[in-house]
């Protein structure tokens, strides 16, 4: 335990029974918690009466002396913005307690960011950690759950960073696309200098500022329509694919089956083939966010639905540059779908998101839940 940065102590009727954490967890925790720099939170579902926590409750239910646990301030999580309270601050004792760190690194904050893979307990060496439920089992989709909690969560992102004293922000790790969107339209061009993400790879996806504006021709970029089927008034569909060996089919039939609710479907992909250069990231964004504003422009909405097939570093850094528009965006699944039956493979709604607009990047999760079993 001596790598922890800080632990929370969760309190429930149940954990009278616990040998582990009587006699092991919590006296170190009480021993760690004398260090400024280790941030230690009770947290509580025992109330004395509904809506009022029972704060006699955790030293009596772990046989400790009357006072030794009561003297932290305890908060209720009974509720998904219960927990997402008691989380906001628990970031911020952490940020204050290494905002010294911070400043003398650039001043740069690290964001450790996992979606696809359950929580684990390793070594991370990263200032936050950024941990959403996994996916259900035989899916590729996030876990709906998982996104409500960050659609509850993330407006507290952009007070951390400036609480931080940062000028810099360095994502790592691994994301669903709509969640690297979202991470960067938490964060626009507007509100911090430098953004980058360190991929699987460990290769860099950096944009400084607001993106490059293109001159002349497209130089990164085709586009080709596909909206041929599309009669409606409704929002602009793009699909960004840049990954080597394009498809579009799953979007195709998206398009075809829903005909009314677009005023035009458009395809954008590299003109070169195999993999990007990180190098051209804060190019490629720029020409992305242009391309995807004219084409806006030219069907007069601001609502944009946005498929994306791309590495995640991109996703993100083109959440940062579309922060005046009003984008759904798509999840891929291949599983079957939620009555367990065997479908194509296809994109699923999965956010809404708008930046700058007050409250959180995040404005509505529109994946579909997995149904009970």
């Amino acid at each position: 335990m001596s790598g922890l940065s800080g632990a929370v102590l969760l309190v429930t009727p149940e954990i009278e029974r616990s040998s582990a954490v009587h006699a092991i967890e919590l006296p170190r925790l009480l021993e760690l918690e004398r260090n400024l720099a280790f941030t230690f939170s009770v947290l509580s579902v025992v109330e004395q009466a509904p809506g009022e926590l029972d704060y006699g409750a955790p030293d009596r239910l772990l046989g400790q002396p009357e006072g030794t646990l009561k003297r932290f301030k305890q908060q209720p999580v009974l509720t998904p913005q219960d927990r997402s309270v008691a989380a906001r601050e628990q970031c911020q004792r952490r940020i204050r307690s290494i905002s010294r760190n911070i400043y003398a690194a650039d001043p740069t904050i690290t964001i450790d960011v996992q979606t696809r893979y359950a929580p684990a307990s390793s070594p991370i060496d990263s200032d936050l950690v950024l941990r959403l439920r996994p996916p259900h089992a035989g899916q590729r989709r996030p876990n709906r759950c998982g996104l409500e909690d960050l659609a509850l969560s993330l407006d507290a992102l952009p007070d951390l960073v400036a609480s931080s004293g940062a000028k810099h922000v360095r994502f790592s790790g691994g994301a669903h696309l709509s969640v690297a969107y979202a991470l960067g339209a938490a964060l626009p061009t507007t509100a911090i200098g430098t953004v980058d993400v360190i991929d699987a790879a460990g290769q860099k996806w950096a944009l400084s500022g607001n993106p490059p504006v293109p001159t002349g021709l497209q130089q990164l970029l085709e586009i080709d329509s596909i909206s041929s089927a599309t009669t409606g008034k409704g929002a602009l569909m793009v699909y960004l694919d840049l990954l080597p060996a394009p498809s579009s089919s799953a979007v195709e039939a998206l398009l075809l089956s829903n005909p009314e609710s677009f005023v035009g479907g458009y395809h954008i992909c590299a003109c070169s083939t195999g993999n990007l250069n990180p190098d051209e990231a804060a190019v490629l964004t720029g020409e992305v966010s242009q391309v995807i504003r004219a084409l806006a422009e030219k069907h007069r909405t601001r609502e944009v639905h946005l498929l994306l097939r791309c590495p995640w570093g991109i996703a993100l850094l083109v959440g940062r540059a579309l922060n005046t528009l009003h984008v759904q965006l798509y999840e891929w699944e291949d599983g079957p779908d939620d009555k367990g039956n065997a479908v194509e493979p296809r994109y699923l709604p999965s956010l809404v998101v708008r930046s700058g607009s007050g409250g959180g990047a995040i404005e509505q999760v529109l994946l579909p839940a997995r149904p009970a079993t």
